[in-house]
């Protein structure tokens, strides 16, 4: 029997198999189970094992995972309250993955022999895991796991002058919006093994603040975290014990962690790529106010909203009045991806700039100034390129893309590799010059030995990326996926160039050279602009047909196609995506 037989039955009664038995069928089950503790790390079975019981998780969190010829790879995580195992023992088959503790748990075993003796004066027993099992295996990923938030989480001072138990409070508030909040501090630290697990039941998120100088209760903090808050003053300095100066656990599979920069006022230029420098592996969050933090709290539990924009050339300006028609319905974007344009512009949201702000900035670059008529001799371009990088610098300055406020990538089409390159860190106008370098009609950015060009080229919709880096709903947004070149001429091969002068004067315009390089460098991204429309929660396209990709005079009318769409589609309401599932 094992010790928390309460909690047991609790955390049973929340699943329908069980919750549907006679109570003395209930007790029948539970007579036969038995308590486990895991330390993190260890395991609880291994893939291709027999299946001779099935688990439910008391405490703590497992992770579930798969070997293949590159190793063992996590494909998931099994929760408090979650059944792990059931369905090789309804099968006899063995283990499908190999199942360790994330952190130190407590699980509930349940014998294959006693699910069957039980089964067998009780029927309904096997009939409702049967059908759980079941509903499990159809479901549609390939594996039952998912990506669970953190119930657990430790908040570690990093520098000086953090006021954790502040930041603390304004977080549990933004949390507490999707459950029940409790904080522990060091004066919870004699607490009894049994009364941490009645908190980590009772509360949807426990809060570990180490906010003393107690080694051994940050020690606990960390060993019962499923997530470490890594909370540092952007403007401070490591503190001899801060966690981001140590090594990363050795660990099959290291807790994740976020740095969290706390600012006055707005962001320091410089600050993100110092400190991210020293744990590139943690999630970059910046605070500037409560407004942030809640921010923060909606990226750990999976309810953040990502925004993706598309490239398109003069459309992209559409994506300007895509977000004030947002704005103005109340979504918090929390999280920007783009390619091409829709990268310069997602660019501009991610810093956090109005939308008046958006609309004088990119005026300047786009609208007041073609910036690509710096034609130069076609060796490698049709233009030099300059004009666009100093127009980039001039919007975005000297800031890296660690600098930006939200949390950001761009993409771009590594020609060495044959790759779409993500990048979330380095110099903010560099990687957007590479983002537009559209082949043949810009030149390249050369970094490193490697040559980058229009992320269009490969991934024009990059909603893919997005969902591997983000849990909540995306809404995507394509203003390039449906432009034709068209052309009203029959030939082969062109005319003498006198014939060409006089033709011109007659009103047979041919394709532009510069329209013809900008559609061959987003064809191929057609067919994955039509996979990312279906991974998106919400897809907008306006209607743009009869605005040209380089037609930048455009800029007023695209913006305003872009805001009168949105209206359309979201009707000024944010729960446009309350349907989704997930999504609160």
């Amino acid at each position: 029997m094992p010790r928390h037989i309460d909690q047991a039955r609790q955390l049973l009664e929340q699943v329908a198999w069980f919750q549907a038995l006679p109570e003395v069928a209930r007790e029948a089950l539970l007579a036969g189970c038995e308590g486990r503790d895991l330390p993190g790390g260890a395991v609880l079975f291994f893939e291709g094992e027999t299946s001779d019981s099935a688990y439910l998780v008391l405490s703590g969190s497992l992770g579930a995972f798969k070997r293949d010829e590159h190793g063992s790879h996590l494909i998931g995580q099994i929760v408090m309250g979650e059944t792990v195992g059931e369905l090789g023992v309804l099968t006899q088959r063995p283990r499908t993955a190999s199942v360790r503790a994330l952190r130190d748990s407590e699980v509930l075993r349940l014998p294959a022999a006693h699910l069957e003796a039980v089964g067998a004066q009780y029927p309904q027993a096997l009939v409702g895991l049967s059908r759980l099992a079941l509903r499990r295996a159809t479901e549609p990923r390939a594996s039952r796991y998912h990506d669970a938030a953190p119930r657990t989480i430790a908040l570690l001072a990093q520098s000086e002058g953090v006021d954790l138990r502040g930041f603390a409070q304004t977080l549990a508030v933004a949390l507490s919006r999707y459950g029940k909040v409790r904080q522990l501090t060091s004066d919870s630290a004699g607490l009894a093994p049994a009364q941490y697990l009645a908190m980590e039941s009772e509360a949807r998120f426990v809060l570990y603040i180490a906010d003393a100088a107690d080694a051994e209760w940050r020690s606990q903090c960390r060993r019962q975290a499923d997530a470490w808050l890594l909370v540092a003053r952007a403007s401070g300095q490591p503190t001899a014990d801060a966690e981001i100066l140590f090594a990363r656990t050795s660990a099959s599979v290291p807790t994740p962690e976020h740095l969290v920069l706390v600012h006055d006022g707005k962001p320091r230029l410089g600050a993100g790529h110092r400190w991210h420098a020293l744990r590139d592996s943690a999630s970059l969050h910046h605070v500037r106010h409560a407004g942030d933090i809640g921010r923060v709290a909606r990226l750990l539990c999976g309810q953040s909203l990502g925004l993706v924009l598309s490239g398109g050339g003069a459309r992209g300006f559409a994506h300007i009045g895509v977000i004030k028609a947002l704005r103005e319905a109340g979504f918090e974007i929390d999280v920007v991806g783009g390619t091409s344009i829709g990268a310069v512009i997602g660019a501009g949201i991610a810093a956090d700039w109005s939308v008046e702000e958006m609309t004088e900035i990119f005026r300047r670059c786009f609208y007041d100034t073609n910036p690509l008529s710096d034609y130069t001799l076609p060796f490698v371009s049709l233009v030099s390129g300059r004009k666009a990088s100093r127009l980039l610098q001039e919007a975005f300055g000297s800031r890296d893309i660690e600098d930006l406020p939200l949390p950001y990538f761009c993409m771009s089409s590594n020609l060495t590799t044959g790759k779409a390159a993500i990048h979330r860190r380095g110099p903010l106008w560099q990687w957007l010059r590479a983002s537009i370098a559209i082949p043949g009609l810009m030149p390249p950015v050369c970094m490193g030995g490697e040559v980058h060009v229009d992320g269009g080229v490969i991934n024009n919709l990059p909603v893919d990326v997005m969902r591997g880096m983000h849990q909540g709903e995306v809404i995507a947004v394509d203003i390039g996926g449906n432009y034709v070149i068209k052309s009203a001429i029959d030939e082969v091969d062109l005319p003498p160039i006198w014939q060409l002068a006089t033709e011109w004067f007659r009103n047979r315009r041919r394709p532009k050279l510069s329209q013809i390089l900008l559609r061959a460098g987003m064809v191929n991204s057609g067919s994955a602009a039509l996979e990312a429309r279906e991974l998106s929660t919400l897809l907008l396209t306006p209607p743009l047909d009869d605005i040209d990709l380089l037609e930048w005079k455009a800029f007023y009318r695209a913006i305003d196609r872009g805001y009168q769409h949105t209206l359309r589609i979201v009707g000024g309401r944010k729960d446009v995506l309350s349907e989704a599932p997930g999504f609160l």
